[in-house]
């Protein structure tokens, strides 16, 4: 089956700026885009049916010829880090990582979460965007964002993995008068959503809208990755190796604060 495509081009450039691939594989979709400075060039958007490590490449360099871009053209790189798709995860954050450090271009991580946000397009201050990925059982990753005065998002809830309904009455303080739910078939958690908060306003994103598009990169929060070598994928939990491995050891797994001090100690 061919996979679905989307293709959006853009052709208004912004003067001489800085050329930027942007790239999310978190989830089924796989996405990638050209940025210049702060404006999306050229945007592909695949559901395939082979993995992403098989057509991250080829996508790639499609959307490189399209646009008459070469690789050299390049002076950076963004790339979702989750949380999501183990296995997409690792595949997305290892290709930019890998041609960031061959390059030595900069590279900056965003949050696959924020992705998903951004499809509700800025609505002012006082709307709270809450991005949901399904991790079965009522479970999800998900976040708070809104958006600012210059029309970016902002973080008011870190990314994490949730119990849906034991989440929701704990950041109540959090939740504007209206609200955007975004994701795909999260119809479950909407239904839950409007049973704790009946009197909340709710409007739903769902369907091809809901999957992180790479191109919103330019309205979400970004961190600039001190050593692309470093740059680890955001699973919002211990994966279930992990898990194992600490319970067989009993032991418990590092938190990130302890990662990042035994990566100090060592630099």
């Amino acid at each position: 089956m061919t996979p679905k495509r989307v293709v959006i081009v853009y052709k208004e450039k912004i003067g001489e700026s800085m050329k930027y691939l942007a790239v999310d594989s978190s989830t089924k979709a796989l996405s990638v885009a050209l940025i210049e400075d702060t404006a999306v060039v050229a945007e592909n958007t695949l559901l395939p049916q082979q993995q992403h490590g098989v057509l991250l490449v080829p996508a790639v360099a499609q959307l490189l010829e399209q646009m008459n871009w070469k690789t050299s053209d390049l002076e950076g790189l963004l790339v979702g880090v989750g949380p999501g798709s183990y296995t997409g995860l690792r595949i997305g954050v290892t290709f930019a990582k890998t041609w960031a450090n061959s390059k030595k271009l900069p590279i900056a991580s965003v949050s696959s979460l924020a992705l998903i946000a951004a499809a509700s397009l800025p609505l002012g201050e006082n709307v709270s965007v809450l991005p949901v990925m399904d991790a079965r059982r009522l479970s999800a990753y998900t976040a708070i964002y809104k958006w600012d005065t210059e029309e970016k998002l902002v973080s008011v809830v870190a990314d994490s993995h949730v119990d849906w309904r034991e989440w929701l009455p704990t950041v109540s303080e959090h939740l504007g008068e209206q609200v955007v739910l975004v994701g795909t078939g999260i119809e479950e958690f909407v239904e839950a959503f409007q049973e704790i908060y009946p009197d909340k306003t709710v409007e739903v994103i769902t369907d091809w809208a809901a999957w992180p598009h790479a191109g919103r990169a330019v309205l979400c929060p970004r961190e600039l990755v001190a050593e692309p070598t470093l740059l680890a994928p955001n699973y919002a939990h211990a994966t279930l190796a992990e898990r194992e491995w600490a319970e067989k050891n009993n032991t418990t797994i590092a938190s990130e604060k302890d990662n990042e001090a035994f990566i100090e100690h060592f630099t």
